[in-house]
């Protein structure tokens, strides 16, 4: 009996229900044994550079450990350079020659089909399946001789993923290794803020970092609170309200500028899928520097003694480097002094 086995090509970078919805629309509506997931080295319609290949191979893996009926196929990502999908199915059928191949494709890849390399040949080497997917399919149609895939559509893109959007519309564990790995974090950050707080967000994320490595802590875990430390400072005021009132209602009567550590500290668990108490405790505290636990003093003082800025803080830096709770003290009387300072001369916080 032959195999039929559906292909699955694409950056996966990061792979997304999306990736998954279609790959499991092609086991129920084609009735094939199997779906093949195939990662590209490098596609010929993106000029972008793709995360490393072992870790999009990392992420398959994982999808493939929730899906039994997935497989990954590396041929591409060992051919190396541009992924042709005619290369592929070529080899593929000099591999398998009593295979029967569908290869799956998304409206938007439909409509480009013609650009592909030897389109016409590509039909002769499989079959091609259209994931029906909204307006986009309606406008194009399926072209002549494609099956039609009814799917419920996803409207996740890993382009929206890796800027930090729809971040709910992959799996829990994928989201996992993203922030374990440290993948796609600035840009996560990076449209939360302005381009300064972004800079000031990174440079403080290293110093936690350097920080942790002084002391023996978990550099990962301190470099995640630095690096999310400010994501709400600058939510409008009315949004960050509707946080405090919702989950911290103690607060409300705080002063506004104090409530974006506060509102920080859920906006990573709620909205990044950073479930850690101690790196919400860290950012919920860096404001006033109210929490001794070595996280939030890492953080409290590496938004302080940042180098950006514009004042030389390498002393204080230093001392904290040799002793981070004396160190944490010295930084937190240099704050009150620096506060004391502007109230006096602005009469505000």
């Amino acid at each position: 009996m032959t195999k039929k086995v559906a292909l699955l090509g694409g950056s996966f970078d990061p792979v997304h229900n999306g990736h998954i919805a279609m790959a499991d629309a092609a086991l129920e509506k084609l009735g094939v044994d199997e779906v093949w997931l195939i990662p590209a080295s490098q596609s010929p319609l993106k000029s972008r550079i793709l995360t490393q290949g072992s870790k999009r191979l990392a992420m398959l893996r994982l999808v493939c450990q929730h899906h039994p009926q997935f497989r990954i196929c590396d041929v591409e990502l060992k051919r190396h350079g541009v992924s042709y999908t005619i290369d592929t199915l070529k080899t593929l059928h000099d591999q398998y020659p009593d295979y029967e191949f569908y290869w799956l494709l998304g409206a938007d890849q439909a409509a480009q089909f013609e650009q592909w390399k030897d389109s016409q040949t590509l039909k002769t080497l499989a079959h091609f399946a259209v994931a029906e997917r909204g307006e986009v399919l309606e406008k194009i149609g399926i072209p002549k001789g494609f099956i039609p895939l009814p799917m419920e559509p996803v409207d996740v893109s890993s382009s929206q993923i890796r800027n930090g959007k729809r971040l709910n519309l992959m799996p829990d564990y994928i989201r996992q290794y993203i922030l374990d790995e440290e993948l796609y974090l600035t840009w996560w950050i990076k449209p939360q803020m302005n381009p300064a707080r972004f800079a000031h967000s990174n440079s403080v994320a290293r110093v936690c970092r350097e920080l942790a490595k002084a002391h023996g802590y978990d550099e990962h875990k301190a470099y995640l609170a630095g690096l999310f430390h400010d994501v709400a400072k600058d939510m409008p005021k009315a949004e960050m309200e509707k946080w405090i009132r919702a989950c911290f209602p103690e607060a409300i009567n705080e002063h506004h500028a104090i409530w974006h550590g506060y509102v920080g500290s859920q906006v990573i668990d709620r909205v990044f899928g950073i479930h850690d108490p101690m790196i919400a405790n860290a950012i919920g505290n860096h404001v006033k520097g109210t929490s001794y636990d070595p996280y939030a003093m890492m953080v409290f003082i590496a938004d302080k003694v940042d180098p950006l800025r514009g004042y030389d803080s390498s002393a204080l830096y230093h001392a904290c480097l040799h002793d981070l709770y004396n160190g944490f003290l010295l930084v937190k009387a240099e704050n009150k002094a620096f506060l004391e300072k502007e109230k006096q001369k602005h009469g505000t916080l």
